[in-house]
């Protein structure tokens, strides 16, 4: 049987099993499964479903029909089955064996891997070969932030530790009646490991500092063009970094592991420390801090949702701290002083700052800061506009950027807040303080992190919560949120609470 034909039969396999079980919400084949046209030199078949919910049974159950629809395919091309339904990079290297990678998540825990794993979710994301619904409809991922590389799970600090440890981490699904929970489990890294460990953190450093800097989720670069894409950005350590991961490929692709690449522990670590000195260098040492954030609430934010645009509404008085949160901002004010003060002209922006103690004539108010102008919705509830304008609202279904009847549309708050942040955040201005509005900041978040247009709506933006900005010198604006601001602004991304249990 020829590679092609294999290929469509394993698929055709895996889909029949997808579609028996209405539990399944989305299976996705990623990996070099996807792009080669064979199994040869293949280490693994990666396929990522998601189950609305995941238990020993079901656990067990999958497992044993994929194994049953596989088997028989792969038998008649001489292959062996196994399934691997361990979560990271844990290999079997062996002749004729295909490996069935089954990463299975329950939509929950597929919200929590989205946060903790930026990187390969991303990856995963964007595949094409999927059944049912796609990876970004459970939950998406989105772009890249400079945070990413140092605080994400598989960051650079992880994969260096593994390496000196010669280890290979991953984690087992540990199974009840109710659900599951994650093991960190390690193994010892062989000669293969150590050199494929290797190739995987050079080209998962250059793809995804490529990915951030060019704002993009492309991953059909050849080998050489990825290198001559990293090194305009990242140029230190080119030539030896370069020869390392040529023969790291080149003994990938020949599965050949039998001389070690010479001082390959020493070059790995030279390119690491070259990486993270520029890193450090373009997104902390060079770059320049800006913090955003939505105004204290007014009473008119605390009832029913109402579109309040442009109404000068003061926020709630002194006495009733109670419903807002000014710690956040407080304890940041506490340990850093910003040399700019923005404000949207609004009344309750004003009023947050002199709340937060900030005078009056430090502050400059933009226009371009203002909320939303919703023209004859001002001040309407949601429900009160749908039925006044109930063509907003399918327009909107059909992701159409419609203006509110004598007011703006979201590409119109989208021009004049890029226009500010051109002028005001350029690098080399001075690090600042912005107090604006919401729509404002979802549109400013959406943005820089490739939300479309058409569902920036489902951001939330909690009042008086920080948002950081990080301007390069080299590479323009970025959005750096912390872990709890990203699952507070894309909660409404997801169906499910983000939480799942890890145990060590």
């Amino acid at each position: 049987m020829n590679g092609a034909r294999l290929k469509e039969d394993i698929m055709d396999a895996l889909w029949r099993v997808v579609d028996r079980h209405d539990s399944i919400v989305s299976a996705t084949l990623t990996g070099s499964f996807v792009n080669s046209p064979t199994l040869d030199g293949l280490s693994d078949i990666d396929f990522v479903v998601i189950a609305d919910h995941l238990n020993q049974t079901r656990f067990m159950q999958y497992q044993r029909d994929f194994a049953a629809e596989l088997q028989p395919v792969l038998e008649k091309s001489g292959y062996r089955l196994q399934i691997n339904p361990t979560l990271g990079p844990l290999k079997f290297n062996e002749p004729d064996l295909a490996v069935l990678h089954l990463m299975l998540y329950s939509e929950q825990s597929h919200s929590e891997h989205v946060i903790n794993s930026p990187f390969t979710c991303l990856d995963w994301q964007s595949s094409t070969v999927f059944r049912k619904r796609s990876m970004a409809e459970v939950y998406p991922a989105f772009g890249l932030q400079p945070r990413h590389f140092v605080s994400a799970r598989r960051s650079i600090s992880d994969y260096l530790r593994d390496f000196r440890n010669s280890v290979v981490s991953y984690r087992e699904l540990v199974c009840d009646r109710d659900g599951y929970r994650e093991k960190l489990c390690s193994k010892s890294m062989d000669s293969r490991d150590r050199h494929e460990f290797a190739y995987h953190v050079m080209r998962f450093l250059m793809l995804n500092l490529v990915k951030l800097v060019s704002r993009t989720n492309e991953n059909s670069w050849r080998l050489d063009e990825l290198m001559d894409r990293y090194f305009e950005i990242f140029p230190f350590g080119q030539e030896d970094a370069r020869t390392v991961l040529v023969q790291l490929a080149a003994k990938k692709r020949h599965i050949d592991y039998a001389v070690s690449i010479d001082q390959l522990d020493r070059r790995l670590e030279r390119f690491i420390a070259d990486f993270e000195q520029q890193f450090r260098s373009a997104f902390i040492d060079e770059a320049t801090r800006h913090v955003v954030f939505r105004h204290a609430p007014t009473h008119a934010n605390l009832g029913p949702t109402r579109f309040l645009g442009r109404s000068d509404l003061s926020i709630v008085p002194d006495g009733d701290d109670s419903v807002s949160d000014w710690r956040a901002i407080g304890d940041m004010l506490q340990d850093w002083r910003p040399e700019r003060v923005y404000a949207s002209p609004l009344l309750r922006c004003r009023e947050t700052f002199s709340r937060l103690g900030i005078d009056q004539e430090q502050i400059v108010t933009d226009n371009r800061l203002i909320e939303m102008n919703y023209g004859l919705c001002e001040l309407l509830t949601t429900g009160e506009v749908r039925a006044r304008y109930p063509q907003l609202f399918e327009d909107w279904h059909r992701a159409i950027d419609s203006r509110f009847p004598g007011g703006e549309n979201s590409s119109d708050v989208m021009k004049r807040t890029s226009a500010f942040a051109q002028e005001r955040w350029t690098h080399g201005s001075a690090s600042s303080l912005t107090c604006t509005h919401n729509v404002v900041l979802r549109n400013l978040v959406g943005d820089l992190l490739n939300v479309p247009l058409h569902q920036r709506y489902r951001i939330q933006i909690p009042h008086l919560a920080p948002i950081e900005l990080v301007s390069t010198q080299r590479f323009g604006l970025f959005v750096n949120l912390t872990e709890s601001a990203e699952r507070e602004l894309f909660r409404n991304f997801s169906t499910t609470p983000t939480s799942v249990r890890v145990a060590s």
